[in-house]
């Protein structure tokens, strides 16, 4: 039986560790609040808990205290719980450090002017993706293919996938591997579609989703690499299929290369 695809943990033990019931209680307290955070209209318990692979009780005991601590919060309209207030106050607290948003803006407003389509800028987060800006260029028939705050694993877009393609094997392997279950959830036809996408990527050496993921829609994205080479972050452009094709999807990489080379250079101001 397939396990459901989870977050991957922040943290982890090494080897020999012995995990202690305080370090098991925070890991599954990150564990629901990186869950919480992939949805925005919120989880229901019965789904928070099967999506975390946690016993309900469980669950409902650490929703308990996060929520007197105001870093979850049950919606009243839907009962459905999301994050709380406290979680948007320490974001507010660690953006002087870690504003992506300042770092990567000037290159998604260039990008956006220049292709006139949607540009995307994507940070790693373990083995996912985490839309943390975008800008909408001027052509008529956009392609909003993420909102901001979104958060998937790599193997599921053109950025995810073109950071995929900069990784080591190893860890290159061991993220698709944690997408295993993740497909498991789609038909067969999508889960080929998007194993065909990281494929083509990791040949072409940018991330390259032609039509493979949503119809009509296709989007490219290069990796965005810290000083020792590592790729920390993504940006892409989506855009109708007829307007990522021959000449111009290769003008449109070539534009999305110089800027993730502007963004990289930027990135001492973290």
């Amino acid at each position: 039986m397939n396990k459901r695809w989870l977050p991957p943990a922040t943290g982890g033990h090494g080897p020999g560790d012995v995990p202690v019931p305080g370090t098991q209680l925070l890991e599954r307290a990150f564990r629901i609040l990186r869950a919480l955070s992939s949805r925005r209209s919120g989880w229901r318990l019965s789904e928070l808990a099967d999506y975390c692979e946690l016993h309900h009780a469980t669950v409902h005991r650490i929703l308990a205290a996060l929520m007197r601590e105001e870093m979850a919060a049950r919606l009243p309209h839907t009962q459905h719980y999301t994050l709380g207030r406290l979680a948007f106050e320490f974001g507010v607290a660690a953006a002087p450090r870690h504003d992506w948003r300042a770092v990567g803006g000037p290159s998604l407003d260039r990008l956006a002017a220049d292709t006139g389509d949607t540009a995307f800028l994507n940070i790693r987060s373990g083995h996912e993706s985490v839309c943390v800006d975008r800008r909408e260029g001027g052509y008529p028939l956009k392609a909003l293919t993420v909102e901001v705050g979104a958060r998937r694993p790599l193997c599921v877009s053109a950025g995810g996938a073109a950071i995929l393609a900069r990784l080591p094997a190893d860890e290159a392997a061991a993220a698709s591997a944690a997408s295993t279950s993740y497909l498991a959830r789609f038909s067969a036809e999508r889960a080929a579609a998007m194993r065909r996408m990281v494929d083509t990527s990791r040949r072409l050496g940018y991330g390259y989703n032609g039509d493979m993921i949503i119809p009509g829609v296709s989007a490219v994205g290069v990796a965005v690499v810290d000083a020792a080479g590592r790729p920390v972050a993504a940006l892409s452009v989506a855009a109708v299929t007829e307007r990522l094709s021959g000449r111009r999807q290769r003008e449109v990489v070539a534009l999305l290369r110089a800027e993730a080379a502007h963004t990289a250079a930027r990135l001492p101001t973290l």
